[in-house]
């Protein structure tokens, strides 16, 4: 169950309670366009995901740097739905 501070829509895998996020989407490319978002997220930040994905699903993984996940994964992790949702508020 997420707290106030974890980000929407996340939750808490495993041992280290690494935050996982599955994302849909209708099509391939829009797929494609958040995959290429996020890279250049993880370039600016120096956070990089496990991913896997399908033509129209994203499945994203933000561990931490030394454990559990801190205060710099959680803004990626929020940063990251931002990024699915592009033109929400």
């Amino acid at each position: 169950m997420a707290t106030s501070d974890e980000p929407e829509g996340w939750e808490r895998i495993g041992r280290n309670r690494s935050l996982f996020r599955r994302f849909e989407f209708s099509a391939y490319s829009e797929t494609r366009l958040f995959l290429e978002r996020l890279a250049a997220l993880s370039e600016r930040t120096g956070i990089h995901p496990d991913l896997s994905f399908g033509p129209k699903h994203a499945n994203v993984t933000v561990h931490g740097a030394r454990g559990e996940p801190g205060a710099e994964e959680v803004a990626f992790a929020r940063e990251a739905t931002r990024l699915a949702r592009p033109d929400e508020p």
